[in-house]
């Protein structure tokens, strides 16, 4: 019974457009270093396991080749249209089984960011592929929230099952989709509820009995894919997937089933999904600003200024956003970044591909 980690790798980060576009996303960006946040997670989970995969979509096979040259073809599992987690980690729990029917699969995102949390990272996923195959149930992580945040979903913890771990395990009672400040600081006055990190772990068999159970028709699709890929017939599996619905795997099983535990992440972690988030864990000067490239600050204060080509001269800023690249440049509240995303909604409406 092997472990197999999966790294998804297929989205495109609008929320910090213009760095992060659909053919130079997020994740292949050194946002916050020398490698790009795939090469560091690849780095990351090959300690786990020799057995790493990367799940994204045609677009961006030959820029994560240039990135990771130690990843064979084997280990590419390339999705013929996006079609949400669900479908993609079902993808990837077909090529796992064929393999090995009894592996456990782990499955981490691309795009996210540890501190110098490294070990006890890799620590809880090893305690969280250890009670998925323990229980043979599915486990997720959960952080519990350093404040009230409406960027992610929320874990609604049930009964402790747990002995001498040091991370506690809990049953899930509940998932909470993305909440309403309100509700976000609720939750976080109340306790009882954890972030969900989506890191998940569980034998594939038991992933495929549970999405049988609770997503039929994504089960169903699963497997016409498994039969025409058999069949040796390319084109019908590529169009078996793309028929597929598009859903996340929260929704699509982990709010049906009840067989998920919770496993309380140990470490600091970072999803940098908008310009704030990422100008929140970068070296600041003694204004609380962040440049990249040169410029004349005079009275401003708690800035995120990228412009490595132009020199950026402001007066009286404050909390603000300056994005400079070589066709486009954002300027926006440090507040409103995570609505950056409606730009790219707009631009794809005004036909403007070119900026995408």
């Amino acid at each position: 019974m092997g472990r197999h980690v999966v790294i998804l790798a297929g989205g495109s980060g609008t929320r910090l457009w213009p760095r992060s576009r659909e053919k130079s996303p997020k994740h292949l960006l050194a946002l916050a270093g020398r490698l790009s946040l795939l090469q560091s997670t690849f780095e990351r989970v090959r300690r786990l396991t020799e057995d790493v995969y990367v799940v994204t979509e045609r677009s961006q096979v030959e820029s994560i080749r240039g990135q990771l040259p130690d990843l064979d073809g084997e280990h590419f599992i390339i999705e013929p249209a996006r079609r949400g987690t669900a479908s993609a980690l079902g993808l990837a729990a077909l090529r796992i089984a064929e393999r090995d029917p009894n592996a456990t699969m782990l499955s981490v995102h691309a795009d996210h960011y540890l501190g110098h949390d490294e070990e006890a990272y890799l620590e809880t996923l090893q305690a969280e592929a250890r009670w998925a195959e323990e229980k043979r149930a599915l486990v997720t992580v959960g952080l519990n929230p350093p404040y009230a945040s409406t960027a992610f979903g929320y874990i609604q913890t049930g009964a402790r099952v747990d002995g001498d771990h040091e991370a506690p395990v809990y049953r899930v009672k509940a998932f909470v989709e993305k909440p309403d400040l309100k509700t976000a600081q609720h939750y976080v006055k109340d306790g009882g509820y954890l972030w969900n990190l989506g890191l998940f772990s569980w034998p594939v068999e038991v992933l495929f009995s549970e999405m049988a159970a609770h997503a039929p028709e994504l089960y169903a699709g699963l497997e016409r894919v498994k039969q025409s890929r058999r069949a040796g017939g390319r084109e019908e599996a590529d169009h078996a997937y793309e028929s597929l619905p598009t859903e996340a795997i929260d929704y699509a099983v982990l709010e049906r089933t009840h067989n998920l535990l919770v496993v309380g992440a140990t470490f600091e972690w970072h999803d940098l999904g908008s310009w704030a988030d990422l100008h929140d864990i970068l070296q600041q000067d003694e204004a609380g600003n962040f440049v990249e490239g040169d410029s004349v600050l005079i009275d401003s204060k708690n800035c995120m200024i990228h412009s490595p080509k132009k020199l950026v001269a402001a007066v009286g800023l404050e909390d603000m956003v300056v994005i400079e690249t070589e066709d486009a440049i954002l300027i926006c509240p440090k507040a409103r970044s995570q609505d950056v995303k409606l730009i790219v909604e707009r631009l794809k409406q005004m036909g403007k591909t070119e900026y995408l």
